[in-house]
């Protein structure tokens, strides 16, 4: 599970329980008002919880009137130099495979 993806889900969560919070909204109430059960609710708001679908997260942020936004972008050539200088530098074949897709990552973002 990449760091990207766990503070996309932290962000989120966090917005919702915001949200949650200013509205008076408690667990099963939202619950109804995305018209699912409070278990999933609780994965919604979970931070750590990277499992739920697009989907799911962008109806749980029309159920409270919040745009859920998704944005790639490469990383800064400086970082983008000091993977490549790793990889360039390792003899290890694991560390290299990670190395490479951290680099293509950054360069083409997450896909």
């Amino acid at each position: 599970m990449s760091a990207a993806a766990l503070q996309l889900k932290k962000t989120l969560a966090d917005a919702i329980k915001h949200q949650m919070k200013f509205d008076h909204l408690s667990i099963s109430s939202f619950a109804r008002r995305t018209k699912t059960n409070r278990h999933s609710v609780r994965r919604i708001l979970d931070g750590k919880n990277t499992s739920i679908t697009l989907k799911t997260m962008a109806k749980a942020a029309e159920a409270l009137n919040l745009e859920l936004t998704l944005s790639v972008k490469q990383l800064p050539l400086a970082k983008l130099g000091k993977i490549a200088g790793q990889l360039a530098a390792t003899s290890d074949s694991k560390k290299a495979a990670e190395l490479k897709k951290q680099f293509l990552e950054g360069y083409y973002g997450n896909r």
